[in-house]
C-alpha cells in the first residue's frame, strides 16, 4: 500500500481510537438496551472515521478503494444503530419486533457482501476516477444502483428517528429532557447531512471528508448523553410516565429559588402556567413556605391554607460533584394526620375506657365484700341465702367487666370462657364438687349490653339448679351457647328433679326465675322456653 501524508490524518485517527474506547466502556458498563445500541452507534461512527481516513490517506488507487470497501461494515450498521436507539428513545421498544429487526439488517447485509464483490456486478461503484487536488490524490467514484438504494435506505431511517426526537421534544415539558432530545437530534442530522455533500460531489474541500468532522461530534452527543444524563438509566418516557402523574408535587429550582419546572400536580397547586418556568416561586406562589430555607432531605411539615405537607428537598448534582437545583416535593399528609390524630384519640379512649372497667369491677367487687361482710352478721339461713344470690349477681357482673379489661378488643368478649369462669365461681360458692359441668360455644363473642343479661341469666339458671335439682349432690349441668342465622341460642339444662307442673316459671314468685323472664323479653328482646323431660332444660333465643 502506498501512503500520503494526510495534515488531518494523525488527529482523526486519534479521535477515532478515543471514540473506540469511549464505545467499549458504554458497551460493558451501560447494559440497557439504550445504552448497548448508542454504544453500538458510537463504534459504528468510529469505524466509519477511521476507515476514511485511512482512504483518504492512500497515495494510490487501489489502497484508497480497499480502505472505500472497508468502510461500509461501519457505514451499514450506523443507520440501523441510530434508528432503533430512537426508537428505544421515544419509548416505542413495540416497534422492534423480528420483522422490523429482520427488514433492518436486510439491507445492511446485502450491502456488505456487494461492497465486497462490486468487481463483479458494480452494483455499488460503476467505476473511479483519480484526480489531483493540489499535492493530494483523490479517488472519486460513480454510485451504482445498488448504493443509491441504500443511500436512500439510510436517509429514511435517519428522517424517521430525527421526526421520533422531533416530537420527543414537543411532548416533553421538562427543560433537561428536552436539551438533551435536542443534542441527540443534532447529533443525527448532522453527519447525515455531511456525508450527502460528500456523496453528490458538493465538498467544498476535496480532500477533507466533512463527514469525518459531524461523525466526532455525534460520538461526542452520544456519549455526553449517556454519561452526563444518564441515558439509559431514565428515559423521557419514564419522567413523563412518573412525575407527571403523581399526585405529589414535584418543583424543580435553582440556585437562585426560579422554577425550572414543575409537574401537573404542582401547576395546579400554585394556580400557575407555563409562563411561571424562571420566575422565583415566591412570586409564582405566595403562601410559599420558606421551603428554600430547608435542609436537604425529608421529615419537614410545613402547613399552608390548612392543608398539611411533607416536604422532601433533592439536590441535584452535575457530573462535577457542584449542586446544580433542587428538587422540591410536597405531599399532602393532611389525610394521614387526621387518621393518626384519630387512631391517638381512640387508642387514648381505649385506655380510658380499660380504666374505667378496671374501676367498676373493683367497686363491684368491694360492693359483693361488703354483702358478705354483711350475711356474717346475720343468722337467718333465708335472709344469708338472698345475700349470697345478690352476691352471685355482682360476681358476674364484676367477671364481665374483668374480662373486659384483660381484652384487646373492648367491644366484645369471648363468652365461652367467660361461663367457664362465672360456673366455676358459682361452684365455689355453693361448695358443689360431684356435679358435672359441660361447656359447649367457646367461638361466640358478644358485647358488653349483651354480655351483662346473658351472665345475669346463666348465673340464675346454674344457681337454681345448684340450689334445688340436685338433693344427693350428684348430676350435671349442660350450658349450651351457639349462633344459628343471625340468631343466639343459649341452652341451660340440669338431669335433676326437675321443676314440678304446677309451677310456671313466668309467674312463680322466685326472684331468680322472675329475673330471667325479665332480662330475655326486656333486655335481651328475645324468648325463653322450658321443657321438662329428664330434668329441666331452659331455651333463650335473641338476636345477637
Amino acid at each position: 500500500m502506498i501512503w500520503q501524508q494526510m495534515p488531518y490524518t494523525i488527529p482523526f485517527v486519534g479521535v477515532s481510537l478515543l471514540s473506540f474506547a469511549v464505545g467499549g466502556y458504554i458497551w460493558f458498563h451501560y447494559r440497557s438496551p439504550l445504552g448497548k445500541t448508542g454504544s453500538a452507534t458510537i463504534l459504528a461512527s468510529s469505524a466509519w472515521i477511521i476507515t476514511t481516513v485511512l482512504a483518504l490517506s492512500g497515495g494510490d488507487l487501489s489502497t484508497q478503494v480497499f480502505w472505500k470497501k472497508m468502510q461500509f461494515p461501519g457505514i451499514v450498521v450506523l443507520p440501523a444503530a441510530w434508528f432503533i436507539f430512537a426508537v428505544l428513545y421515544t419509548g416505542r421498544e413495540q416497534w422492534l419486533n423480528r420483522r422490523t429487526l429482520a427488514g433492518l439488517l436486510f439491507m445492511p447485509v446485502v450491502t456488505v457482501i456487494l461492497v465486497f464483490t462490486n468487481e463483479s456486478h458494480n452494483l455499488i461503484w460503476k467505476g473511479f476516477t483519480v484526480v489531483t487536488s493540489g499535492l493530494f490524490l483523490v479517488v472519486k467514484e460513480s454510485h451504482g444502483i445498488w448504493l443509491q438504494a441504500f443511500i436512500g435506505y439510510a436517509y429514511v431511517l435517519l428522517m424517521i428517528g430525527g421526526l421520533l426526537f422531533f416530537i420527543q421534544i414537543m411532548r416533553c415539558s421538562y427543560p433537561r429532557y428536552r436539551r438533551q432530545t435536542s443534542f441527540l437530534l443534532f447529533g443525527g442530522i448532522v453527519p447525515w447531512a455531511a456525508s450527502a455533500l460528500s456523496s453528490f460531489g458538493l465538498n467544498p474541500i476535496p480532500y477533507l471528508d466533512f463527514t469525518l468532522i459531524a461523525l466526532t461530534l455525534t460520538n461526542l452527543v452520544v456519549a455526553f448523553n449517556i454519561f452526563y444524563f444518564q441515558l439509559g438509566s431514565v428515559v423521557p418516557l419514564a419522567r413523563e410516565t412518573i412525575i407527571e402523574s403523581m399526585d405529589d408535587c414535584v418543583i424543580v429550582l435553582d440556585m437562585e429559588n426560579r422554577i425550572v419546572d414543575m409537574n401537573p400536580s404542582a401547576r395546579k397547586l400554585m394556580g400557575s402556567t407555563a409562563e411561571s418556568l424562571g420566575k422565583p416561586v415566591k412570586g409564582v406562589w405566595p403562601p410559599w413556605p420558606g421551603v428554600e430555607e430547608l435542609d436537604v432531605g425529608g421529615g419537614k411539615e410545613v402547613m399552608v391554607d390548612n392543608v398539611i405537607f411533607d416536604v422532601n428537598v433533592s439536590p441535584l448534582v452535575d457530573w462535577r460533584g457542584y449542586t446544580v437545583s433542587r428538587v422540591v416535593v410536597l405531599r399532602d399528609v393532611t389525610d394521614r394526620k387526621r387518621s393518626e390524630k384519630i387512631k391517638q384519640s381512640l387508642k387514648e379512649k381505649e385506655i380510658l375506657l380499660q380504666e374505667i372497667h378496671h374501676r367498676v369491677k373493683n367497686n363491684i367487687q368491694i360492693i359483693s365484700s361488703l354483702l358478705n361482710l354483711q350475711s356474717s352478721y346475720i343468722k337467718d339461713e333465708r335472709y344469708k341465702q338472698m345475700l349470697r344470690d345478690s352476691q352471685d349477681r355482682i360476681k358476674s357482673m364484676a367477671l364481665i367487666h374483668e374480662k373486659l379489661y384483660q381484652s384487646s378488643n373492648l367491644a366484645d368478649i369471648s363468652f365461652g370462657e367467660y361461663i367457664q369462669d362465672l360456673v366455676q365461681s358459682l361452684y365455689r360458692s355453693y361448695g358443689t364438687m360431684n356435679i358435672t359441668l359441660e361447656v359447649q360455644g367457646s367461638g361466640v363473642s358478644l358485647g358488653i349490653d349483651t354480655a351483662i343479661p346473658c351472665g345475669l341469666i346463666i348465673n340464675e339458671l346454674v344457681s337454681n339448679s345448684l340450689k334445688h335439682a340436685f338433693p344427693d349432690d350428684k348430676g350435671k349441668i349442660r350450658i349450651g351457647f351457639r349462633s344459628i342465622d343471625g340468631d343466639i341460642e343459649l341452652v341451660v339444662s340440669d338431669n335433676g328433679v326437675g321443676i314440678p307442673d304446677t309451677i310456671d316459671f313466668r309467674t312463680t314468685e322466685s326472684l331468680g326465675l322472675h329475673l330471667v323472664t325479665i332480662l330475655v323479653e326486656d333486655q335481651l328482646k328475645g324468648t325463653v322456653s322450658l321443657e321438662r323431660n329428664d330434668g329441666t332444660t331452659f331455651t333463650i333465643t335473641f338476636k345477637k
